[in-house]
């Protein structure tokens, strides 16, 4: 079984990848804020000398902070140190933009940019546009001194809604969607990605699936509340953020009661942007991914934990992971929100999860 796991790129913990790769981890990645965390290519790069088998990637990058011939070089470098097991993930970027105050990008931006670097991972002279202008471009190197164009580099892609679907059709490898084990909205991801793959006129399963969930394994005596006040955090939020306009427009398939509590909890994690007492979006975004801000503990109810979350004891974190198999994704992943908790979760994924499958 494929398994992706991801954490927030923090330096001084790269030994994390080499964890993942010991206890069966086939993917792990690590998420890039300009703001919040380490940089991401640095970690990978050191990460790639400690590990020999796994595959490493941003989970994800954005093709606003960094150009697409930036991003296509940061991938290309870390291909030639780790050839074979590099993955890049992109996305509009929910927290690297908005915590500097900016908007995410434009899926026409992301459809742009991805044609531009897989077009240069091919090793292809592509039209770039950039301040305005449109240029030809193309890597220089032809003889894989300074990167590695030979071995190829899994594309994946991070984003909702018809028009992300379409994209990552058209582009991708993995479709990256934040899914917990909720067969409902598994289904209804899993089909709508197989419908436009369909349309973009490549064959069926062309984009696998990827299901990004919260993870926290349960203790003897613990309830969800741990998981919450003692794992993922403010994680799930991530979820009914990224999730709430594209659920908005299947109210009726998945629920008016799970589609609301989402969209109000999405909203009260980032504010009124309009309200006089709308709080600064460096307030918003300090927290995010590092633990639990108590300020947003009430947010998270366990509705919204059993609908976005892998939890539960060893046993019940073996049965969600099959139901989320058989639902219809390729690979279960999860992102573990909490730096400071990452090496036990890894451990319990190895031994709960990763030594049974």
């Amino acid at each position: 079984m494929e398994f992706c796991i991801g954490t927030c790129a923090k330096i001084d913990q790269v030994g994390l990848a080499k964890q993942a790769e010991d206890v069966g981890a086939s993917h792990f990645g690590v998420g890039e804020g300009p703001l919040l965390f380490s940089d991401p290519y640095q970690y990978l790069a050191l990460a790639s000398q400690q590990t020999s088998s796994i595959k490493l990637g941003t989970w994800v990058t954005n093709p606003l902070t960094r150009t697409p011939p930036v991003t296509a070089n940061s991938i290309a470098t870390l291909n030639a140190l780790a050839p074979g097991r590099a993955f890049l993930g992109i996305g509009t970027a929910n927290n690297a933009l908005r915590s500097m105050g900016s908007r995410p990008a434009k899926l026409s931006e992301l459809d742009s940019a991805l044609s531009t670097i897989r077009g240069l991972l091919r090793g292809e002279r592509v039209t770039h546009e950039w301040l305005g202008q449109e240029r030809e471009i193309e890597f220089l190197d032809s003889n894989g001194i300074w990167y590695n164009l030979d071995d190829p580099v899994e594309v994946w892609m991070a984003a909702g809604g018809p028009k992300g679907l379409a994209i990552a059709a058209r582009h991708a490898d993995y479709m990256t969607y934040c899914l917990g084990p909720n067969p409902d909205m598994i289904g209804l991801v899993r089909r709508e990605l197989d419908k436009a793959v369909a349309d973009a006129g490549r064959p069926p399963g062309s984009v696998k699936l990827v299901a990004l969930s919260w993870f926290y394994q349960l203790r003897p005596g613990e309830t969800w509340e741990d998981g919450v006040d003692h794992g993922f955090g403010s994680g799930p939020i991530s979820s009914c953020i990224t999730n709430s306009g594209f659920m908005r427009e299947h109210m009726d398939e998945l629920g008016e009661g799970i589609v609301n509590a989402s969209s109000q909890a999405a909203k009260a994690y980032l504010g009124d942007p309009t309200a006089a007492d709308a709080p600064h979006y460096l307030e918003v975004w300090a927290k995010y991914l590092r633990g639990l801000d108590p300020a947003h503990r009430p947010l998270i109810t366990k509705e919204l934990v059993d609908y976005w979350c892998l939890y539960g004891t060893p046993e019940q974190l073996r049965e969600k992971t099959q139901l989320m198999l058989d639902a219809g994704c390729d690979m279960v992943s999860v992102f573990l929100s909490n730096p400071f908790t990452a090496a036990r979760d890894i451990d319990d994924i190895g031994s709960s999860i990763l030594a049974h499958f």
